[in-house]
């Protein structure tokens, strides 16, 4: 993928959220219940695919430890900056480690 590709992918995805966020009101009623519930299942499902291999076998020990660090951070915080961070630390410090 090239670098001007990236970025008209990026550009257009950033857009349409921003234009969605400017003009759309917000949900209500039970779309609203359904958005706020959202979160926790895409994260289960993300970090479900990364506790596997690409040939099926147990991941490598930096990214189980970077998914163990997201889940600790996510059971106490739904702040999706935090999740990433502690799975980011804890992938640079098990990569460090082993």
């Amino acid at each position: 993928m090239s670098i001007p590709l990236l970025i008209a992918a990026a550009a257009i995805t950033i857009g349409s959220r921003v234009a969605a966020l400017a003009v759309l009101p917000p949900p209500r009623g039970p779309i609203a219940a359904l958005v706020r519930r959202l979160p926790a299942p895409l994260f289960a499902s993300l970090a479900a695919l990364s506790l596997t291999g690409n040939d099926g076998s147990a991941a490598l020990p930096a990214m189980l430890a970077a998914v163990g660090c997201a889940v600790a951070v996510a059971l106490r915080w739904r702040s999706l900056l935090l999740i990433l961070g502690a799975g980011l630390a804890g992938f640079l410090a098990a990569s460090f480690i082993w």
